[in-house]
């Protein structure tokens, strides 16, 4: 795996074109006024300004199902666009979870449990890598897009121009398989109840293991969102799926509670790992607020 380890300058930035006023008029738009971000999402920009080559790079961004992953990639790409003038989309893991009828097949084949989505394997990371390629070597290329609602891909597929950078957007993108002997015990109820032989959560390592994943996490510049426990994570998924269209396929409370804790071992493991393997770690505090940076 890749890694570049920078020095992080908070609240400065290499260039001038945006400033204080022009960052929080676009912050706002997308519901984030916590002042600290201005300088954690410039200071980003300026690693890719420091790195920036002639192919494309891609920044990874990562962190728990809540953690405010597709907000930072979002933002991202507007100060990316509008301080270096770099052509920048966002590629989010998600939208490459196989369809609810290749997990329904797995759920009969390997294990009951990758019915739901979420956890390594039920990600189509061949079709993900053949994408990044594509984008790497400057092409014109197309990509699904997953439908949370309904669980399941649109029909329609998205085209995605040549780019001068790509934010990767997945949560558990950097993550590392753990040893056998950790798997041993389980690490909530989930776990307990419905994988006491620990089948499936050997499944998904082998699959975190694989070359498909690992490749996918070789990113130019990698920035972790770290949680400050999973109680947040539980809250801050909870309000996402309360924001969801009237008549979508929203979870209830106890469904929320329960689709995290297909998270929370590797989850678990990435707070631990990351923070000192990644370029940039964001840490979170219980309020959704930026309180220091690594």
């Amino acid at each position: 795996m890749r890694f570049r380890h920078f020095a992080v300058s908070w609240g400065t930035a290499v260039s001038p074109k945006m400033d204080k006023k022009e960052f929080d008029e676009l912050a706002l738009a997308r519901g984030i006024s916590d002042p600290d971000y201005y300088g954690a999402i410039l200071s980003i920009t300026d690693q890719v300004t420091l790195i920036k080559e002639t192919d494309p790079i891609i920044v990874g961004v990562s962190g728990a199902p809540g953690s405010g992953k597709s907000t930072l990639a979002a933002m991202l790409v507007n100060v990316l666009q509008q301080v270096g003038g770099f052509r920048t989309a966002v590629l989010a893991l998600d939208d490459f979870y196989r369809t609810r009828e290749e997990r329904e097949r797995m759920a009969i084949d390997i294990h009951p449990l990758f019915a739901v989505r979420g956890v390594p394997g039920t990600h189509d990371m061949a079709l993900l890598n053949r994408v990044i390629e594509s984008i790497r070597a400057g092409e014109v290329t197309m990509h699904p897009v997953f439908n949370k609602a309904e669980d399941d891909r649109d029909e329609e597929w998205r085209t995605v121009e040549p780019l001068d950078v790509l934010v990767l957007e997945g949560w558990c993108l950097g993550a590392i398989p753990q040893a056998e002997s950790s798997l041993a015990i389980p690490v909530n109820e989930l776990e307990e109840t419905r994988d006491p032989d620990g089948r499936w959560r050997r499944r998904v390592n082998t699959e975190l293991a694989s070359a498909d994943y690992q490749w996918a996490s070789n990113c130019d510049i990698n920035t972790f969102l770290a949680v400050p426990d999973m109680d947040s994570v539980f809250r801050w998924r909870l309000q996402q799926e309360q924001s969801l269209s009237p008549g979508a396929r929203v979870m209830n409370e106890a469904g929320v509670r329960e689709f995290i804790m297909y998270y929370e071992r590797i989850t678990r493991a990435m707070l631990k790992d990351l923070p000192g393997r990644v370029e940039i770690t964001l840490f979170l505090d219980k309020a959704h607020c930026l309180i220091g940076h690594h």
